[in-house]
């Protein structure tokens, strides 16, 4: 985790070219502390948070503080889920009808939730992280909406806990459902 911020310690300019970041909990913390988050950072893993509220009000201090100098934070939470941090609805595409990214920079940060899904059987944990960003990726490029991009995401997750290796021998095409479907989402407020 102590890497996640070397993109910015690299280049001054690193902020002004990169739009997106996808870190788990523990890379957040590391890039908010590069960012110069004051507060005190806890070390609890994500599993040992004793309520999803107190797990989820970490994420939002720390990834509205990262959202102040990245336009869009999408943190990864294991099996809890995904929050997203941007300053558009979720109804807004991230890329126009061109291709081009749109950036909202008037626009208030928002903080969304979007719960994981409970799987009853899970092979290996390696790689999934990188795999919902990968299938989130995808359909962002497509110019899918928000939600419809944790669901790729999500299905591309599953994929990889299914899989004996970090990356899935099989994932699916633009044919499967999760390419139609809308995740839901709990807002979280921002203070």
């Amino acid at each position: 985790m102590r890497f996640a911020a070397k993109p910015f310690n690299a280049s001054d300019n690193a902020c002004k070219v990169i739009r997106f970041l996808t870190p788990n909990l523990y890379e957040l913390r590391e890039i908010a502390r590069h960012f110069g988050y004051k507060e005190p950072i806890a070390n609890t893993l994500v599993e040992n948070f004793s309520h999803l509220d107190e797990l989820l009000g970490e994420v939002r201090k720390l990834g509205t503080f990262v959202g102040a100098h990245i336009d869009n934070v999408i943190v990864t939470l294991g099996y809890y889920g995904v929050v997203i941090v941007r300053r558009a609805c979720e109804h807004t595409p991230f890329f126009d009808s061109r291709g081009a990214y749109q950036r909202q920079p008037g626009d208030e940060l928002q903080v969304r939730f979007y719960p994981g899904r409970k799987l009853d059987f899970i092979v290996n944990v390696s790689g999934a992280g990188d795999s919902f960003s990968s299938g989130f990726i995808s359909a962002m490029l497509e110019g899918r909406m928000e939600p419809v991009c944790v669901e790729v995401g999500f299905e591309a997750a599953c994929c990889a806990l299914g899989s004996k290796g970090a990356v899935a021998d099989l994932y699916f095409d633009r044919s499967h459902a999760c390419w139609d479907k809308e995740a839901g989402a709990r807002f979280i407020a921002v203070e």
